[in-house]
């Protein structure tokens, strides 16, 4: 046990917790943002540059738990986050301007969209961390 009198699993369990929290707040302040102006507020700029900057506020807590959550971690854990994040953002730059020039050359018809980008980087982290989950569960094996 750490000083905090909590187990590594415990400890764990309590910063995946709060990750999830503050991903799902994160999560609802966004959709209000997106949503509010059209649906709540009938497009008034002061309540839309309120909803944005309480995102943004749960954005950095988001971030800053998930931070929390990798520095909880043992090595080899930390070692596979960081290296599924590598692969992420090199994916992600290659393909991502590779797609927009590819949509800029008018080679494809549908406009490109922020949204493809998420999906493409949360399944490419996703990817890559089930890869290498793999990979050392077949060496263990030998």
């Amino acid at each position: 046990m750490n000083q905090t009198g909590l187990t590594f699993k415990q400890r764990n369990k309590q910063n995946t917790l709060n990750l999830a929290k503050w991903t799902s707040a994160w999560v609802i302040t966004l959709a209000i943002a997106s949503f509010g102006p059209h649906f709540l507020w009938q497009e008034q700029a002061v309540f839309s540059v309120v909803a944005i900057l309480i995102n943004v506020v749960v954005g950095i807590m988001m971030i800053l738990s998930n931070k929390r959550q990798i520095q909880g971690m043992d090595e080899l854990q930390q070692r596979m986050h960081l290296n599924a994040m590598a692969i992420t953002l090199g994916a992600s730059l290659v393909f991502g301007l590779a797609y927009s020039v590819v949509q800029s050359s008018g080679l494809i018809s549908f406009k490109e969209d922020i949204s493809h980008l998420v999906l493409f980087m949360g399944l490419t982290y996703l990817v890559s961390l089930l890869m290498m989950n793999k990979q050392l569960n077949d060496e263990g094996e030998e």
